[in-house]
């Protein structure tokens, strides 16, 4: 059932306040912004680094979409403290998985824990890497450029691959350029996919241009 224009409306002021707690410019803290603080304080206090990935991060990289959750990537040896330290932070445990695909939630809004190690799906060329690999060393920080990618490519649903191309199109090409240094090292295969999805990307920017919609 299509959205109406209130509903239309809503998801709107809600992508709005998502942008500004992503790029910390909101006087009045979101729920968004509260959670974000929620995982930074139990991040830095116990020592648990923890990338963001997901919607968020694509945000973060320039293309701003409406993203219901949080992703972050945890390191496999800190996947049980998690769970057992949250609820000190306001951060509720609402499912603990076997294999470290925890849901968490703080202040309404969903968190999703991405486990070190695990493979994003069954066909996935490479595991899940750790946050450090993804650019964060201490804090709950958002992944680096190339290793948000690395993820996307990883698990290349539709979602994924409109998230690459809408970043690729804001990205400048000295940025480009590392990204597919680092993919190239990452697998054959992510560099393979990041190389269509840049030509999606090209093809997208030039029509955008013949309709006068962009530069």
């Amino acid at each position: 059932m299509p959205m109406n224009i209130i509903d239309a409306a809503e998801a709107m002021v809600i992508l709005e306040r998502t942008v500004a707690a992503v790029k910390g410019h909101e006087a009045q803290q979101s729920n968004f912004a509260k959670a974000l603080a929620a995982l930074q304080a139990l991040s830095r206090k116990e020592g648990i680094p923890m990338a963001i990935v997901g919607g968020l991060a694509a945000i973060h990289h320039g293309y701003e979409r409406f993203t219901k959750d949080i992703d972050v990537v945890v390191r496999s040896g800190d996947l049980d403290i998690l769970t057992r330290i949250a609820p000190h932070y306001g951060i509720k445990v609402i499912w603990k998985d076997p294999e470290g695909w925890h849901k968490l939630q703080c202040e309404g809004v969903p968190i999703d824990v991405v486990p070190e190690g695990r493979k994003p799906r069954k066909d996935a060329p490479t595991a899940i890497p750790d946050p450090e690999h993804l650019g964060v060393r201490e804090g709950a920080g958002y992944a680096a450029i190339g290793g948000w990618m690395e993820t996307k490519l990883g698990s290349y649903r539709v979602q994924d691959r409109a998230d690459v191309v809408q970043v690729v199109k804001v990205t400048t090409p000295a940025t480009l350029r590392k990204i597919r240094t680092y993919l190239g090292k990452a697998h054959a295969i992510y560099l393979r996919r990041f190389d269509e999805l840049l030509e999606t990307a090209k093809e997208e920017k030039d029509q955008e241009r013949e309709r006068g919609g962009g530069g």
